[in-house]
């Protein structure tokens, strides 16, 4: 119990550093987020927070949806003052999957299709994040992704059960944020594939 005591403080403690990363590149202009945007990623975090504290999740799971739905909120707030007020199309989209998830929360009541509904609206999200990643590697912040992709990691490891309905959130992000890392690294890699190709 000890161990696994310690094992929630040290999840807690990547997961924030990660945001307290992303509010830092904030302050000092180095990230203007969309206040639109941030806006619906604190009411996806809510969403999924619901979700997974009334769907029998792991306890990870529901501490990992807390320090997404706290950073969330820290990031949002940064955003009125820092952010701008640009929205695309891809928000658009997110509202219309949230007002979904509000139709299958009053009408069904299954947390676990909301969970699904929430982490797919911030799949389609991401898409800009992939496709600036993808063009250029050095425009995202490699310890921001790492550091909560090591609390997701440890999320689905101490988890008490390893049924794949408890850690859904975990897994997600995972591979969601691993799936970044890769892209940041893909060039690193590469340059060092040719370096290591005999002639």
């Amino acid at each position: 119990m000890t161990l696994q005591i310690g094992i929630y403080i040290v999840i807690t403690i990547l997961g924030l550093s990660s945001y307290i990363i992303g509010l830092w590149k904030i302050l000092i202009n180095q990230y203007s987020p969309s206040t639109f945007s941030r806006v619906v990623w604190v009411l996806l975090a809510v969403n999924s927070f619901s979700s997974v504290a009334l769907s029998n999740s792991s306890q990870a799971s529901l501490l990992l949806a807390a320090i997404s739905l706290a950073g969330n909120i820290a990031i949002c707030i940064a955003s009125f003052w820092k952010g701008t007020k640009e929205m695309g199309q891809l928000e658009y989209v997110c509202v219309a999957l949230l007002i979904l998830s509000g139709l299958v929360w009053i009408f069904f009541n299954a947390p676990l299709v909301n969970l699904g509904i929430s982490l797919l609206a911030h799949f389609i999200g991401a898409g800009p994040t992939y496709k600036k990643v993808f063009r250029n590697p050095h425009s995202e912040n490699m310890a921001f992704w790492l550091l909560f992709f090591l609390a997701s990691v440890l999320s689905i490891f101490v988890s008490d059960t390893m049924s794949f309905k408890a850690i859904i959130l975990p897994v997600y992000y995972a591979l969601f944020d691993g799936s970044i890392i890769v892209l940041i690294l893909r060039k690193s890699m590469m340059k060092l594939g040719r370096a290591v190709t005999p002639i």
